[in-house]
């Protein structure tokens, strides 16, 4: 006897007024396959088959502080954020935050951080973009959720046939992710 499963996306892990947070899956590999298509190489170089994808996803899920979280809208993909902590002395991450639609993101990197911080004993969260018209709207993503502008570093990304792009440094206390959800989005506050 054939049995057949029919598939259905899994429910998110957090979830706030039809946005959620899931751990990405194999299943999700379309999904994030089309993000890397409408992405800029300078903001995060995505792998570009889906075995390769497979392997990246394997690998980061196997690192610690990594938290690696498909962000849907609605159940649908519609972002992904990571991080990357280069010490555990200073508790300070690096975020990785791609989205389909930035302008409407909002609420999904507020649920991302909001579990960054809650998961770890994080103290800053930072982010470097390249300065250009195409991260513009991450940028202003990022601003709107309560980042802070830190600085520039000048050349600091490296682009193949093209001159090296100055990086916008983003970036947000703890502290300051609890005072934006109060005057914002009180429901998740740290506190």
């Amino acid at each position: 006897m054939t049995r057949v499963i029919n598939p259905k996306a899994s429910s998110g892990m957090i979830e706030l007024d039809g946005d959620s947070l899931r751990i990405p899956t194999t299943d999700d590999l379309p999904a994030i396959l089309r993000l890397r298509d409408i992405t800029r190489r300078e903001l995060f170089e995505i792998p570009s088959s889906a075995a390769e994808l497979a392997g990246f996803l394997e690998a980061l899920a196997k690192k610690t502080w990594s938290l690696p979280m498909l962000c849907c809208h609605l159940g649908l993909p519609s972002g992904l954020c990571l991080m990357n902590l280069g010490q555990l002395k200073n508790l300070n991450a690096n975020l990785v935050a791609l989205f389909e639609e930035p302008a409407t993101a909002q609420r999904l990197l507020a649920l991302y951080v909001r579990q960054a911080f809650w998961a770890f004993p994080l103290h800053r969260l930072y982010a470097q973009l390249p300065i250009s018209v195409e991260s513009h709207p991450h940028i202003d993503l990022l601003l709107r959720t309560g980042f802070k502008d830190e600085g520039v570093l000048v050349g600091h990304i490296e682009v193949a046939d093209s001159q090296p792009l100055d990086a916008v440094v983003l970036g947000i206390l703890r502290d300051e992710f609890d005072e934006w959800c109060a005057n914002n989005e009180p429901r998740l506050s740290l506190a």
